[in-house]
């Protein structure tokens, strides 16, 4: 399975590796997670959970990509990081393309950027923090024997030690980690 999983993903443009994770591999990635979130994001302001990673790294198998910048491979998602409050109500969130026009059809809505929008209507509950969810990835999704695919971004400190790792450092190259069970 393994070997078909790696044929697939290369076949993809753009990707430079797939690297399974054995048991140190994957210690390390979830000590480097944790730091991560421990230090919090905008620089510790705001607290940060990613939960795509831990979806991930839950499951039986877990693989991670590297990819050629520029690329895109991964389809557009619904969700990729939110501000939520105590009880999942979402306060913000990056808006992908084609996701941007509809903000005209919320009142309070405000732009921090051209891609990530605060609603100004939310009565938040308790602390917020970034939320990172798990996402799909469509090149596998449907090979025989692969259940429960999930993909998720990982916090830059494992993304450098991933490139560092395959032996792309020093590039621009970006990282994804995907997982699934058998």
């Amino acid at each position: 399975m393994r070997a078909e999983v790696r044929d697939r993903i290369l076949s993809l443009p753009g990707v430079a590796a797939v690297e399974f994770l054995d048991h140190s591999f994957r210690e390390e990635l979830e000590k480097r997670e944790r730091k991560a979130e421990g230090n919090g994001a905008v620089g510790g302001l705001m607290a940060f959970v990613n939960t795509g990673v831990w979806e991930v790294l839950s499951r039986h198998e877990v693989l991670v990509i590297v990819v050629h910048p520029d690329v895109q491979i991964l389809a557009p998602q619904d969700h990729l990081v939110h501000i939520v409050d105590q009880e999942g109500q979402i306060i913000g969130e990056y808006l992908p393309e084609g996701k941007r026009e509809d903000l005209q059809l919320r009142e309070n809505a405000y732009l921090l950027s051209e891609d990530f929008v605060i609603y100004g209507d939310v009565d938040i509950v308790g602390e917020s923090y970034f939320l990172i969810p798990p996402m799909t990835f469509r090149p596998l999704e449907g090979t025989p024997g692969i259940k429960n695919l999930v993909s998720a971004s990982i916090s830059t400190v494992s993304d450098d030690y991933v490139r560092a790792r395959l032996g792309f450092e020093n590039t621009k190259n970006w990282t994804h980690l995907i997982g699934y069970d058998l």
